[in-house]
């Protein structure tokens, strides 16, 4: 009868062993100890791998992260850039208007300064919100301050305090607004005169 494989080759190394006077037990323990040095190298290896990639991951955390802080610090800078040569023309402006004669003059330049600016946040994306007198009040554009008694119905804009900008599609400052509270009514009118 044929015996499994295994036993075959256990048979084989027992014959080997005795051939060579080498008791089963140091070979196993040999075979164990070189087994288990080899496993320690590999796993020492991984480790080390391990370690080494954890330590390029977070220099590239870092790094990206610095560069995003650097990013952020001189974003504008391209904007500021522009914006510069308005406020010369403003300092310009205003040191012309110490001994400026002539308004109309004056007038014109900063007509001319408020255009440059104008243009220069334009280019970058910033528009005025118009949402003016006699308008309904939007929320989505407009602040009330205040809410008052006017010949207009109420919930319209009376009177506009400051405008509003966004950028692109974004509102970066409602326009403050003043708002009707419609008519006053005679009772209302007899109130206040009391």
């Amino acid at each position: 009868m044929n015996k499994p494989m295994n036993e075959q080759m256990n048979d084989e190394m027992r014959k080997e062993m005795n051939e060579q006077d080498i008791e089963p037990s140091d070979e196993l323990e040999s075979v164990k100890v070189d087994t288990i040095d080899s496993l320690r190298a590999d796993v020492e290896q991984w480790r080390d791998l391990a370690q080494r990639k954890a330590a390029e991951a977070e220099n590239v955390r870092r790094r990206s992260l610095q560069e995003k802080q650097t990013y952020m610090r001189y974003a504008s800078e391209h904007l500021i850039t522009r914006l510069i040569p308005v406020l010369d023309d403003l300092h310009a402006a205003l040191e012309a208007s110490k001994t400026a004669t002539e308004t109309d003059s004056l007038r014109t330049g900063i007509a001319m300064i408020y255009a440059k600016a104008k243009k220069i946040f334009e280019d970058a994306g910033v528009s005025i919100i118009e949402g003016g007198e006699g308008e309904p009040f939007n929320v989505d554009i407009h602040e009330a301050l205040m809410h008052m008694p006017s010949e207009m119905p109420e919930g319209f804009v009376v009177q506009v305090v400051q405008r509003g900008y966004s950028l692109h599609d974004k509102i970066i400052r409602h326009a403050k607004v003043i708002t009707s509270a419609g008519l006053l009514s005679a009772g209302d009118s007899s109130d206040s005169k009391e």
